[in-house]
């Protein structure tokens, strides 16, 4: 048996720990990148498990897929996070 490291915001495993730490700072599914896989606005347009990034505000999904940094990036988790916070505080 083998030890291996997982990223932290995706599937991703490796045994050499460089290659994870240097994969998790570039990761589509960590939220700092503002990346289309974390968005509210993200759906997919494809058809048959076809992979073509949509975005409900008509930015360039496909773009700020892959370079991250996205002008109208919102954090899918973020009304979730809301309702919890609001529960918890009786509101």
């Amino acid at each position: 048996m083998k030890q291996v490291l997982k990223c932290e915001y995706c599937s991703r495993v490796d045994v050499n720990p460089d290659v994870i730490m240097k994969h998790e700072d570039v990761c589509s599914f960590n939220k700092k990148n503002k990346k289309c896989y974390t968005c509210e606005y993200h759906y997919e347009e494809g058809y048959n498990r076809e992979h073509i990034p949509g975005c409900e505000i008509r930015l360039n999904a496909s773009k700020y897929e892959e370079e991250g940094n996205c002008p109208g990036w919102l954090y899918q988790g973020l009304s979730k996070e809301r309702e919890e916070r609001l529960k918890e505080l009786g509101l």
